[in-house]
């Protein structure tokens, strides 16, 4: 049986408990303690349950990185396949049949009929870093451009394009030059 969202409290006692210890225990620059009231304990199919129980459906596909679902079973045994030969394979110090394959099967399956790189990282902010490098070292412009709610990260540069909540930015200031 399908079950739809089930939403008593939010935050509930548990999640307003863990919220405290988080703003007590963990350093970061960009949660507003006013914001965020989600504390996600597990996921299932496409949505997360809270610690107090509240299923609530995830619209943004976890933020935009789980296209195919929060926990899908193809992609949790996948993850587990690989952990069984390899948890860590930094293919900027050296090489992995691994990282080589996927980058093989990307080139056979994306439109176009040119030669493609594909570049590998470890989260979108990281990925947006290396695009930053990549345009200013293939086009020797020093300038960006960025539009009001983008968000890039929140890494010094990517942050410095990112305008869509002002936590992200404030007390950061100067941001990168040339956005």
């Amino acid at each position: 049986m399908v079950k739809g969202p089930q939403v008593k409290e939010i935050p509930g006692p548990k999640a307003r408990e863990v919220i405290e210890k988080h703003h007590k225990y963990m350093a970061t620059t960009t949660n507003d303690p006013n914001e965020y009231f989600l504390v996600i304990e597990r996921t299932e199919g496409n949505y997360w349950i809270d610690v107090d129980g509240n299923r609530i459906l995830d619209f943004s596909s976890g933020i935009g990185v789980l296209n195919a679902g929060l926990r899908n079973p193809k992609v949790v045994e996948a993850l587990k396949e690989q952990l069984d030969k390899l948890i860590h394979g930094a293919g900027t110090d050296y090489y992995n049949p691994y990282q080589v394959a996927l980058a093989e099967k990307l080139d056979s399956i994306a439109p176009g009929d040119f030669e493609k790189k594909t570049f590998l990282s470890n989260s979108g902010t990281e990925a947006n870093e290396a695009a930053l490098k990549i345009a200013k070292w293939s086009t020797q412009r020093k300038l960006f451009i960025a539009f009001i709610g983008a968000f890039h990260g929140r890494t010094h540069g990517t942050m410095s394009l990112t305008a869509s909540k002002p936590v992200h930015r404030s007390r950061m200031f100067p941001t990168m030059p040339g956005v």
